[in-house]
């Protein structure tokens, strides 16, 4: 009995002292503060701005493709900001939110997965070319779409307008990137077809909208898609730099140099955008629960004082603060050099680790919150890993073209890699790429697995001309 008396006065003094270590919460930081703040953009920024076009990408086509597709656009970015206010004053109770704006498009009829180029498919342009009516019929049948992707490309400004908050939706991705792949597939049909010039401005275009999504996006979510859609462009480019049919015009050669010569966008914007999402869900919710039971089983009487104790440990002040801190070192990482950042990951999560984030007798004050804002951490990395392999690839792509272009043999390959510049080396390494002579192929071990690749691979590897 007195065993238990003691026990359950030393219970009681911590949590006496829990509650008093975190009576008050922190004051916001600048950066949590803008984290936390959405303007609305506005009439000057949004006139004639591309990304209202992906937003309205699944319009119905009518007698002006372009502006039923801004009116979409428009449509969802004010449905998007009315939702946001929702959230931000009840959380994510979802009874009586405006709804979001539907997807009606189907992928299938853009471009059916029977006759999307399969991933061990060696040559793409022989396959397009095998399939060549159906792919013509059906961007013939989707020219408002593929003009959408034209009009978005080289609109007078692109940059994302809507907010990212918790339960935030998303534009018709899905869509822009089985469009984007018809869009490739067109192209492989002119080149095959004797229209180099003709293919290589299609090219570009895809280039061009990918590339002003990837720099203007305000999502980790939006930052893969683009990935992925760079993947297929430099699918289609090793594909292109491997034709045999006939030497590729100076000109087109020249333009596939510079469109392959452009780094791949890190995740800076990404991650802006990651921070505002963060804010939303820790700044808004003032609990916790921790500490849960199987739905169908009631809480034991050690679950619900857990799950106490943990709110009385969690302040959201400090919690985000504490959080976009973290954020800020893992977006200064991600813009560094490849081959830095896994050493700057070690050294980031060794020091929360050397901290005990989630340690719950290292400190009193908050440390629900500091657990809360640590975890995530170490995911980034893969993220940024995705970024440097696609990367590797486009390198790889470029030395393909160039070796082509230049008629390297294939015992000299060793020795031309050996004196490829650092810009065309393995990013984690900086050592020449791999040559696989019995393959005549360029090969670059990267770091994560591929869908796009066989068998998920992180293995890349582009074929020498002929």
């Amino acid at each position: 009995g007195w065993l238990m008396l003691a026990l359950g006065g030393l219970v009681a003094v911590w949590l006496a002292a829990l509650v008093i270590a975190n009576w008050n919460d922190d004051a916001l930081t600048e950066a949590a503060q803008r984290a936390v703040q959405y303007t609305p953009p506005t009439e000057q920024s949004l006139e004639g701005n591309g990304y209202l076009i992906l937003m309205g990408l699944d319009a119905p086509a009518g007698g002006d493709a372009i502006g039923d597709a801004m009116a979409l656009g428009r449509q969802r970015l004010a449905r998007e900001i009315e939702r946001r206010r929702w959230v931000e004053a009840h959380g994510d109770r979802q009874e009586g939110m405006p709804p979001s704006i539907a997807t009606e498009a189907t992928l299938g009829d853009v471009l059916p997965d029977r006759l999307r180029c399969p991933v061990g498919e060696p040559d793409c342009f022989a396959w397009f070319v095998k399939h060549g009516d159906e792919v013509q019929a059906l961007a013939k049948n989707h020219q408002a779409l593929l003009q959408r992707l034209a009009a978005a490309a080289s609109a007078p400004q692109f940059s994302n307008p809507a907010p990212f908050y918790l339960l935030a939706e998303f534009p018709p991705y899905a869509l822009l990137v089985r469009a984007h792949e018809l869009l490739l597939a067109q192209a492989a049909l002119e080149w095959m077809h004797g229209q180099p010039q003709q293919t290589v401005d299609i090219a570009r275009q895809a280039a061009q909208l990918r590339s002003r999504l990837a720099s203007n996006s305000n999502s980790l979510i939006a930052s893969m898609i683009a990935l992925a859609m760079q993947h297929r462009e430099l699918r289609w480019f090793s594909d292109a730099s491997a034709q045999t049919a006939s030497p590729t015009p100076a000109a087109v050669s020249t333009a596939i140099e510079e469109l392959l010569s452009v780094p791949t966008e890190s995740l800076g914007s990404a991650m802006e955008g990651e921070m505002r999402f963060v804010a939303s869900g820790f700044y808004m919710y003032k609990t916790v629960n921790l500490f849960t039971s199987p739905w169908d089983a009631p809480p034991t009487w050690g679950q619900r004082l857990l799950s106490k104790a943990s709110n009385w440990a969690y302040l959201p002040g400090q919690t985000l603060n504490r959080s976009l801190a973290y954020l800020q070192k893992v977006q200064a990482i991600s813009r560094v050099p490849a081959q830095k950042q896994e050493a700057a990951f070690s050294s980031l999560i060794q020091q929360l680790e050397d901290d005990g984030a989630c340690l719950p007798w290292k400190r009193l004050r908050n440390f629900t919150g500091t657990c809360l804002a640590a975890i995530t951490v170490p995911s980034y990395q893969g993220y940024a890993q995705r970024i440097a392999d696609i990367d590797g690839y486009r390198r790889l792509v470029l030395l393909q073209h160039r070796a082509a272009a230049e008629q390297v043999a294939p015992p000299d390959m060793p020795a031309w890699l050996a004196q490829s510049p650092e810009e065309l080396r393995n990013p984690y390494t900086l050592e020449p790429m791999q040559w696989d002579a019995a393959t005549r192929s360029l090969v670059f071990e990267g770091r994560e697995k591929q869908n796009q690749n066989l068998g998920r691979s992180s293995t890349y590897r582009v074929r020498l001309r002929g």
